[in-house]
């Protein structure tokens, strides 16, 4: 078959498609379609959050999430999880003008065979962490709830958010870890309407606080608890038996959009972030272990039409940690006599998508990038640095083949290449766990991933207020160091 039969019976397809299915429930494809997702940037600022939607949605939904890898591709995160969860989710119209949204939430569930890893936030606070080659199963529950308003005023355009998250995670079994953790974001945003654009500004500010600790309880004695420093190192003087911590951190970020007022033309995004986690050892007269430090930059330009759509995406973020050195002990509490900078890890994400959607009926993407992760640790020098080009499709289809059900079907395909690699380690220098444990890490940061995952929901509406929904969910990731992972998920609920 010729490319141009093909194209010829491609578009005879949309075509019969577009003529045989109903209408597919436009509050949903508004809400939930991959079309609408283009202005999910925009939605950070709450100002024109306020105006992403012209109706009121809700949805109150029981869910379970489950993932298992053959080999847990980063032993930090375990090898899969099973992660029951209620949530409720709400944007609210109350006028032309005015609009509110919030949500909330609960889960237990469970993360499997955790190693190398006892703090919460591992991906948040990496690599300064407390951690032991033993590991185990670690119970998670977590509550969150957020809530926004935003109002219109002649031009301007107002709004306010927050978000709060307290999560509790712990194993019952030697080494029995804690962490606690509190987490509150506030954002406030304006924009200004002129020839024909929303020009947008929102601030951004996180407080963030964790108490960490592992404990035995077995006649068999303990094993060392080591303060992770990146890339297998370890603050050894404060490894071992100090097994309390605490975290604190904070967040500001900047966005500034420019959003056309009509969501067709020409638009832009940018972010500046800065965040500073301090790591304290509770054991020692709250002594200052580590400070990560880091800086992002993000941007986003596009054009968006009535079928088609474009834009590019830079995301960098570097990050750099600070290690404290102690003086001499007086009683137990250490003097901080200066600090070094020891860590750096840069990462960049760029990438180029174009959408095309048919109507309602169904929606098309392709997306290509590159990115990059290089850490460095300073002395005795360790490097371990990858990059990865990848593509993407993703396709989406709203149909109604009865008068009261929509079904939302989602494919997703992708490929992720390893692009270079490389790895300097003092192997000679390094505690055997040490070395495995780099070495694993290594031969899974330079592999390549295919990846598909497919997602089928349906909406049957009983009444025009209100609706019973179900959605389905499977995706399948292989590595190409030999392993693979599995993901399943479910949801039922309501719809008003």
């Amino acid at each position: 078959m010729t490319y141009r039969k093909l194209i010829y019976t491609l578009l005879l397809l949309a075509t019969t498609v577009q003529a045989h299915a109903a209408d597919a429930d436009s509050i949903l494809v508004e809400h939930l379609g991959a079309w609408q997702s283009l202005d999910g940037e925009a939605r950070n600022n709450p100002a024109l959050h306020g105006q992403a939607f012209a109706s009121s949605f809700s949805q109150l939904f029981l869910k379970a999430d489950y993932q298992r890898q053959s080999e847990a591709f980063e032993e930090e995160e375990g090898d899969g999880f099973f992660r029951p969860a209620v949530d409720i989710e709400t944007f609210l119209r109350l006028s032309d003008k005015t609009a509110v949204w919030g949500s909330a939430g609960y889960m237990n569930g469970q993360q499997r065979h955790v190693r190398w890893n006892s703090t919460t936030d591992y991906k948040l606070l990496k690599p300064y962490i407390l951690a032991d080659s033993v590991g185990g199963n670690v119970t998670q529950e977590r509550y969150v709830f957020s809530g926004g308003y935003a109002t219109k005023l002649e031009q301007w355009l107002l709004g306010a958010e927050m978000l709060f998250r307290a999560e509790h995670e712990y194993r019952d079994t030697d080494p029995r870890m804690r962490g606690i953790v509190n987490d509150l974001t506030i954002r406030t945003g304006a924009a200004y309407t002129l020839w024909d654009y929303h020009w947008g500004l929102s601030l951004e500010g996180n407080i963030y606080k964790q108490t960490n600790s592992v404990v035995f309880y077995r006649e068999l004695g303990v094993i060392p608890e080591y303060q992770m420093t990146g890339l297998g190192t370890e603050y050894a003087r404060f490894s071992g038996d100090k097994r309390s911590l605490y975290f604190k951190g904070r967040k500001v970020l900047l966005l500034l959009d420019a959003v056309p007022t009509d969501h067709q033309g020409v638009y832009g995004h940018l972010k500046l972030g800065e965040s500073c986690y301090r790591r304290v050892l509770a054991d020692l007269n709250s002594m200052p272990l580590t400070d990560l430090y880091s800086n992002l930059f993000g941007a986003i330009l596009g054009w968006k039409g009535n079928r088609w759509a474009t834009h590019a995406d830079f995301l960098y973020t570097s990050r750099n940690g600070d290690e404290h050195i102690g003086g001499t002990a007086v009683a137990t509490y250490f003097p901080v006599i200066g600090k070094r900078t020891m860590y750096k890890n840069n990462l960049m994400d760029a990438s180029l998508s174009v959408l095309y959607r048919q109507q309602s009926i169904f929606c098309l993407q392709l997306k290509g990038g590159y990115l990059m992760n290089h850490e460095h640790y300073i002395y005795p020098e360790r490097r371990m640095e990858y990059s990865r080009y990848y593509g993407e499709f993703s396709g989406e289809s709203f149909l109604s083949p009865m008068k009261r059900l929509t079904l939302q079907c989602n494919l997703n395909l992708a490929y992720y290449a390893n692009a270079d690699k490389r790895i300097v380690m003092p192997y000679g220098e390094m505690q055997p766990s040490f070395m495995k444990k780099i070495d694993r890490q290594y031969e899974f940061a330079k592999a390549s991933y295919g990846k598909v995952a497919l997602q089928v929901r349906g909406d049957y509406r009983l009444r025009k207020s209100y609706a019973l929904f179900a959605s389905v969910g499977s995706g399948f990731v292989h590595c190409s160091a030999g392993e693979h992972q599995l993901t399943a998920n479910v949801s039922a609920g309501v719809t008003f």
